[in-house]
């Protein structure tokens, strides 16, 4: 690590030392905005114990699947980091922050001293706690370093029960099936992706995910798994059991915020930050999954791009507030491409335009409510979900093209989609 440095002086034209503990997608783009706004400003340094570079965590199904290589999904090569004046520190572990020396202690180095601190440290799988759970062959879904275990026992075409039917558990279920792997994927809810989708679109997803041979079972909740040293079975409350060689926790995320909460920053379920992303400690901040906004943890990537371009413009001296994102999901899960955003579920006062085709592996639901898109959930056919989400956020009275809308924007609008 560099030798520590003086506390910068504010009557010289020093460059302020910032930190950004965190090496991921939220600090990539933190360090990518304040190259825009205040290249010069400070000196930044990037500490994360990910022992690479920021990639793009939502390509690592991919990776498991065989579709993209390791290397392809580097967000940025070292030489742009270094052209940006950055030094990043990886394979590093920040163990302590103290707040009154403004200091970073680093496992087994020298302490490294901050002006302005931020805290990107993401967030990590949750474990059950099952009987058994702590058996060899229990694993999770989360980082690169999982990949590269999955990818052994796909090799060895072991038996695998995926716990969870989020995002996180189909896509390890569609990696590990696509790699050669025997897999049943079991998720405690009625529907797959509950969060993000209607019935009817989840059961088409199911569908569609079934078709590449992942066996699903739903309402399905693990009560314990067995084997002596080693996983052989799971089994479910119903009393029925699964044989298998490993099981891969995908239940869910919780914001990474121990190292937070030991340095006195005030945290709840994640790191409680205003709406500049500054937390009750003077010049730290926190953005992306560890970061608590008006009572949220968002747990996507497009809310943590937007907090890191709102913290950015404030610490270059710029007017910003982040008022929260609309949640949306834009991508292929399982090799299904998926996209939902706003009230897709409609409540009172609204109405749902819906169109299905279950041969062609299609469902469209566009939610309307006082006149607007409020919300809309796509399976198959996400060509327009931009727009989709475009109307949603920009608040578009809808009724000139509320006829058309369903089709797409090149019918609604067709002087605008060249």
């Amino acid at each position: 690590m560099a030798h520590r440095r003086r506390p910068p002086n504010r009557r010289c034209l020093v460059s302020e030392p910032l930190v950004i503990v965190g090496n991921g997608m939220a600090a990539a783009r933190l360090v990518d905005e304040l190259a825009k706004t205040a290249l010069g400003r400070y000196a930044v340094a990037v500490i994360g114990d990910e022992p690479r570079l920021a990639y793009n965590r939502v390509l690592l199904s991919s990776v498991l699947a065989g579709e993209t290589g390791s290397h392809e999904i580097e967000l940025r090569p070292a030489d742009w980091w270094r052209h940006r004046g950055v030094t990043v520190r990886y394979g590093y572990r920040v163990t302590e922050i103290d707040t009154g020396r403004r200091e970073l202690k680093i496992d087994g180095e020298e302490s490294v001293e901050y002006s302005k601190l931020v805290l990107a440290t993401g967030s990590t799988p949750l474990r059950l706690n099952l009987p058994g759970a702590d058996l060899a062959g229990v694993h999770t879904f989360r980082d690169s370093r999982d990949v590269d275990l999955l990818l052994t026992l796909a090799a060895a075409r072991k038996r695998v029960v995926v716990v969870g039917g989020g995002l996180l558990g189909l896509e390890a279920a569609y990696g590990l099936a696509k790699a050669g792997a025997p897999v049943t994927l079991l998720h405690l809810m009625d529907r797959l992706m509950e969060r993000q989708l209607d019935l009817p679109a989840a059961d088409l997803l199911k569908t569609l995910v079934e078709r590449k041979g992942i066996r699903i079972l739903l309402n399905a909740s693990t009560a314990r798994i067995h084997g002596d040293n080693h996983v052989e079975a799971v089994e479910l409350a119903d009393g029925s059991r699964i044989e298998a060689d490993a099981v891969i926790f995908a239940a869910g995320i919780k914001p990474n915020v121990a190292l937070a909460k030991d340095a006195g920053i005030a945290v709840n379920r994640g790191i409680v930050v205003n709406d500049v992303m500054q937390t009750a400690s003077p010049d730290i901040y926190a953005i992306g999954e560890c970061a608590e906004h008006r009572g949220t943890c968002y747990g996507l990537v497009e809310p943590a791009y937007e907090q890191a371009r709102v913290l950015a413009r404030h610490l270059a001296g710029r007017p910003a507030a982040y008022q929260g994102s609309i949640v949306s999901t834009n991508l292929k899960v399982s090799g299904v491409s998926v996209f939902s955003a706003g009230d897709f579920m409609g409540g009172d006062g609204s109405e749902s335009l819906v169109l299905t085709d279950r041969r062609r592996g299609t469902y469209k639901k566009l939610v309307i409510a006082d006149g607007r898109l409020t919300g809309a959930v796509l399976i198959g056919d996400t060509v327009d979900a931009l727009w989709y989400l475009e109307l949603i956020r920009n608040r578009e009275k809808v009724a000139a093209i509320r006829t058309d809308m369903m089709f797409g924007r090149a019918l609604a609008h067709p002087s605008r989609a060249a």
